[in-house]
Formats: structure tokens, sequence, C-alpha cells
């Protein structure tokens, strides 16, 4: 038996962005042509993919990735936030955050400062070129975010399957 291959004639209605040409699209292949497209993980994981990919080419012009903009975000609303409690609220371990933290820290849009209270941890904070461009980012934000709500009917659809991933996690 041949593996099934995806026809690039049919589309489904949406676009998927190109990964080496962000202005190249290409078609979604139709539900029907994707095995397991029914099941929850397999679609999750897919839709999960895809939005990274979008969001990445929408903060593209301002230098960051979508991993280092929820890493901004989470700084942003706790200005000093040890590096432990920063993996805990994203839900990732301590090396995967020290080592997304280290271009932040490069870039001069985060500083570690040595806590006060505790000389062998350390506190991040935004430093004002940090907070410049989380602001930029979440006016790019915007934008992305209302494209996203306009392909789920609803008026608050986006919100209510925030809410209701929130209930898995």
């Amino acid at each position: 038996m041949r593996p099934q291959t995806f026809s690039a004639t049919k589309t489904a209605g949406t676009m998927q962005q190109n990964k080496g040409n962000p202005s190249v699209t290409n078609p979604i292949p139709e539900e029907s042509d994707i095995p397991l497209s029914g099941r929850f993980c397999f679609v999750l994981q897919r839709v999960n993919r895809m939005i990274s990919r979008r969001l990445n080419s929408v903060l593209q012009p301002i230098g960051i990735t979508g991993g280092q903009l929820v890493i901004l975000e989470a700084i942003g609303l706790d200005r000093y936030l040890r590096p432990k409690a920063l993996a805990e609220l994203l839900g990732k371990d301590h090396a995967t955050i020290t080592a997304n933290l280290a271009p932040l820290v490069r870039r001069g849009l985060v500083v570690r400062d040595e806590d006060r209270h505790d000389r062998r941890a350390q506190r991040i904070s935004l430093t004002p070129d940090g907070g410049r461009l989380l602001r930029q980012a979440r006016e790019l934000m915007e934008g992305f975010e209302a494209d996203l709500n306009s392909r789920i009917s609803g008026k608050n659809a986006l919100g209510e399957l925030c809410n209701a991933l929130k209930r898995l996690s």
C-alpha cells in the first residue's frame, strides 16, 4: 500500500505560512485528507504548530519569537520574578527558561539581578528597552488575536476556547 500524499490543489479555505518564505502560502489539505483529523491531541498539536509559525512571522519585525514574548509578558506581570517561578508559571523546566532568557539578556531586554533577600537566588526584570518592545509586541498581538478570533464563530469564541484549554492544563 502506498503512503497517503496530500493534494496541493485541495484547500480548506485557509492558508498556512510557508516556513521558508513568509510571503508564500500553501493550501491546507482538506480535513478528510488528513489522517487523525478527528483526534483532539493531533488537532491541538497541529494548531499549536500553525499558530507558533504565524506568531513568529508576526513578531519577526521586532526581532523576537512567540516563546520569547511569553517570557517577556510573564516578567512584565511580576517585575522581580525568580527564574524558578517563571519556569513554574510557564510549565517549562529551569534549563529551558535559562536558555530562552540568554538572548533576551544579550539584547538588553531583560536583566538578572541578585535577590536582595537571598544572595543565592536571582531575580529577572524587564529593562526600559524590554518594556518598549513588549508594548510593540502587544500591539502586534492585538491584530494577530483579532484575526484568530475572526476564524472562530462567536463574539468571544477565542476567550472561551482559552478558558476551556486552561481547564485542561
